[in-house]
């Protein structure tokens, strides 16, 4: 295994695009991290599954992966870089050898990495699929962000039976009207399963906007 040095991770449940990293977002200024490079196969199957690694390659990865943690040197104990030669992703695992968390390089980052990668042999990875990941949605860090905000406001208008204000979000939402919580909760919220369009983004809005008047 080779090794890369001076890059930034943000580790994260979900693999977001460098495009999509937040300012609060816990960024990892990387010190050196072992890079492995495998064929397309294993980085798609690693990719989309949950995969648990052996042992003995823990072992050989055991606080290799070290960062700039103010003015000292900290490790992390199982983290690398994963690579096919066209793709990087950064991987950390818990102790048992399960995939925890993901990271996406910056754009320039990641050219540089990928341009080690004719120095590198392919490497077979010892690893189980214990189960698929859940799928892809083609949804950014942001959109699902906002599905999550939306269902959770919804849930507690309902719960805490805010009739007025559940009326007048579906009003706003589909143009008419209707007096039945159930079925405005219910469609409301069948409405967030469906590819987002400017109408979720207003009714965000109009949420927000129902908080700032109570504050007026």
């Amino acid at each position: 295994m080779s090794y890369v040095y001076d890059i930034v991770l943000n580790f994260n449940n979900d693999f977001y695009d460098f495009y999509e990293w937040k300012k609060d977002d816990l960024i990892y200024h990387i010190k050196r991290i072992n890079l492995i490079l495998v064929d397309s196969k294993i980085y798609n199957e690693i990719y989309d599954h949950m995969v648990k690694f052996s042992d003995d390659f823990l072992l050989s990865i055991f606080n290799k992966c070290e960062y700039y943690d103010n003015r000292k040197i900290s490790s992390i104990p199982y983290a690398f870089l994963l690579t096919d030669s066209y793709r990087v992703m950064g991987i950390m695992l818990d102790n048992g050898g399960k995939i925890i968390k993901y990271s996406s390089l910056l754009l320039d980052e990641e050219e540089e990495v990928l341009d080690l990668c004719y120095k590198l042999g392919k490497i077979t990875l010892d690893y189980e699929i214990i189960d698929e990941r859940e799928k892809k949605e083609f949804t950014t860090r942001q959109e699902k962000y906002l599905i999550k905000y939306l269902k959770r406001e919804l849930t507690n208008d309902y719960n805490e039976k805010n009739i007025n204000k559940l009326k007048y979000l579906y009003y706003e939402y589909f143009n008419k009207e209707n007096n039945d919580i159930e079925i405005i909760y219910h469609e409301l919220l069948n409405e967030l399963n469906k590819t987002i369009e400017k109408k979720h983004y207003d009714l965000y809005d109009l949420i927000k906007l129902s908080y700032s008047s109570k504050s007026v």
